[in-house]
């Protein structure tokens, strides 16, 4: 179904919803056509509604990974820089009892 229904541009994805509509109510009763229209939004709704909670906690868990990520980062330029003035204070002591 993947292949056959996400390929189609929006003008023919929203024409085969259309035609298809058009179809279902030839047979049906006005009751039927909006038992099965509410059925079918129920459906939409549901299936919208899910992919917007699944966005939503996508969007929330990116976050927290991007945050930890960038605290990552910190510590490790502080590192690096404690590093570095380890190294440099070691060179200037190596250097200053050299004097003595």
């Amino acid at each position: 179904m993947t292949k056959v229904v996400f390929p189609l541009n929006p003008y023919g994805f929203t024409t085969s919803a259309f035609l298809i509509g058009l179809i279902l109510v030839q047979e049906l009763s006005s009751e039927e056509q909006d038992s099965i229209g509410n059925w079918l939004q129920l459906v939409g709704l549901t299936m919208q509604t899910f992919a917007s909670q699944k966005v939503t906690l996508e969007a929330i868990h990116t976050t927290e990974q991007d945050t930890d990520q960038n605290k990552y980062e910190i510590l490790q330029k502080a590192i690096q820089r404690m590093e570095e003035e380890i190294k440099k204070w070691n060179k200037e002591n190596k250097n200053a009892k050299k004097y003595k």
